[in-house]
């Protein structure tokens, strides 16, 4: 099963400089961030700002060299999130292509695939343990809000003094979001 996802923004992050896509799921307050290049940043920001460049973008290209051919772009898949052995994940994805008759999948970087949707107005599904795995509370979601209570009540519970032991501190809190793109962690 699948996720169906917009894409939220396209964001630099201020400690590292890299840039991120943010997937947010219909109907959900969660969001999957996915670190990309500066290339693909710049491409999927211009397209969904409206913005069209002086000569086309590479995705631009695929797009219009599909749409000329008559194959269209129905939907793309966040399809897996890989260890990297680096602490680290890489996001796959496919291109689902219709031809005639015939679907095509074609394997894809999660980026690409996510530049090609935004321009023809594709449906951008990421798979749902993807999405458990590697999504997070909207900042000031209500879910959000009841994940930064449990840390502010593990914080209240800290001694003043730092010679005291703590107050019966409640459990650690558990970010079922955290994973290994997601810097915070």
């Amino acid at each position: 099963m699948y996720v169906a996802c917009a894409v939220e923004s396209v964001r630099v992050h201020g400690l590292t400089g890299q840039h991120v896509v943010f997937l947010q799921g219909h109907g959900t307050d969660r969001i999957v961030p996915i670190w990309i290049g500066p290339d693909q940043a710049h491409s999927i920001a211009v397209s969904i700002a409206g913005l069209r460049s002086e000569r086309p973008l590479t995705h631009d290209l695929m797009a219009e060299i599909l749409g000329q051919l008559g194959v269209e772009i129905t939907r793309i898949v966040v399809k897996d999130l890989v260890d990297d052995g680096n602490g680290s994940g890489v996001f796959h994805g496919s291109v689902f292509l219709h031809s005639g008759q015939r679907e095509i999948e074609i394997d894809s970087r999660a980026s690409d695939a996510i530049a090609l949707a935004v321009r023809v107005g594709a449906r951008i599904l990421v798979a749902e343990e993807v999405f458990g795995r590697a999504s997070m509370a909207l900042e000031g979601s209500a879910e959000d809000e009841g994940e930064l209570a449990v840390f502010k009540q593990f914080i209240e519970s800290l001694p003043d003094e730092p010679s005291t032991p703590p107050r019966d501190p409640p459990a650690p809190p558990h970010r079922s979001g955290d994973s290994p793109t997601d810097p915070r962690s």
